[in-house]
């Protein structure tokens, strides 16, 4: 722990832009980091590297030798250490990559032969080249997700959307549609609203029509108003989807159902939509009540190293190395057609699987929101 300390202590006060350090480690294979250790993501960065240590068991003994690049977010200095890993003959490249740097980074280690694990939700990535992976909670995965939950689980069929006009939102809507309709499912309304919207008025009463938002509070609650669809879609942050809730709250609909993404995992949403909906789903890549073994292990080891709980960014760092391990145990380093062994891993992340075209699947955690109260959806 004393040389990782001192580690820490060098990357965070290093001034140089492009820096790398070695982690103690064994005569085996050469693991590679690239990861955003200043500037904004600086946080991101720290987190994946901790769990990523953690799991390839470098805190202890190590068959594993890892150097950390700092990318700082940015697609230049990310491309040059590129440049030092390709004459340092590293082995393994995992790489925390943004919308800047996943797109260079990725193409410029396949075309120099580097296997890599690329952390990134970004879509303009290399698939299908045999060593390049992704482990990931994407866009994609969380639909998946959330839809065969409460689409298997709670039998829901007809489905609104209510959207910000983003990227983001854009994205998730045409996922969802996508998803629902694969389903057997329908998308009976699309209600789109512009970014930093503060006034959702139009919108909701668009959606839910004049003559429910005109009736008596008094009424609404002795005769709860049946909506044509089972749940309302929310791709958006956790603060201005409890803002939404809440207004819908206020023209006579608190017995709405909502839908949402990963961005609604905030310890203080359960509390901020408290009385405003009957209940509330979204997926998450971690959670800290989750109860499988390898989960809790991964938690209390976090915890007896680091003295933090761990997020998850530091789960999916764990889980890597854990893969890594795993692979070296049966002779299957360095990376090359792992789809044929990583399926189903038991991963703090959930259970990961990869597919020859280096893309992932996992099964995650799908939350419930009831009475201010936020479960793992049983």
């Amino acid at each position: 722990m004393r040389r990782f300390l001192i580690g820490l202590f060098f990357f965070l006060f290093f001034i140089t832009p492009v820096f790398a350090f070695d982690f103690w480690g064994g005569s085996g294979y050469d693991i590679c980091c690239l990861l955003p250790l200043n500037g904004e993501n600086e946080k991101l960065g720290e987190s994946v590297l901790k769990g990523l240590l953690l799991g390839l068991d470098v805190l202890k003994t190590s068959s594993f030798s890892v150097c950390v690049y700092d990318s700082g977010g940015i697609s230049e200095i990310a491309l040059q250490a590129l440049k030092n890993m390709e004459r340092q003959n590293c082995d393994i490249l995992i790489a925390l990559l943004g919308k800047n740097t996943a797109q260079p980074v990725i193409s410029s280690a396949y075309r120099i032969g580097l296997p890599v694990i690329a952390l990134t939700a970004e879509s303009n990535i290399l698939k299908g080249k045999g060593f390049i992976y992704r482990d990931f909670i994407t866009p994609q995965i969380q639909i998946e997700n959330l839809l065969d939950s409460v689409m298997r689980k709670l039998n829901y069929t007809s489905f609104a959307v209510f959207y910000p006009e983003d990227q983001y939102g854009e994205q998730y809507l045409k996922l969802f549609i996508t998803g629902v309709r694969k389903r057997g499912g329908s998308v009976i309304k699309v209600i789109p609203y512009p970014p930093k919207t503060t006034d959702f008025a139009i919108q909701i009463k668009s959606l839910l029509g004049k003559e429910i938002v005109k009736e008596k509070p008094e009424k609404t609650l002795k005769t709860p108003t049946h909506f044509p669809f089972d749940a309302i879609f929310i791709p958006d942050n956790a603060l201005t989807s409890a803002f939404i809730i809440s207004q819908f709250a206020y023209y006579n609909a608190k017995n709405l159902v909502f839908l949402g993404t990963a961005l609604w995992d905030d310890p203080e949403f359960a509390k901020m939509i408290k009385g405003y909906c009957r209940a509330a789903y979204f997926p998450t890549g971690f959670t800290l009540q989750a109860k499988q073994p390898w989960v809790r292990q991964f938690i209390n080891d976090f915890r007896k190293n680091y003295h933090v709980f761990p997020d998850y960014l530091s789960a999916q760092g764990y889980e890597v190395g854990r893969i890594l391990l795993y692979l070296n145990s049966l002779n299957r380093l360095p990376l090359k057609n792992i789809h044929e062994i990583i399926q189903n891993f038991p991963g703090p992340t959930g259970l990961t699987s990869f597919l020859p075209n280096g893309e992932v699947v996992k099964k995650i955690y799908i939350m419930e929101i009831k009475h201010g109260k936020c479960f793992i959806m049983p």
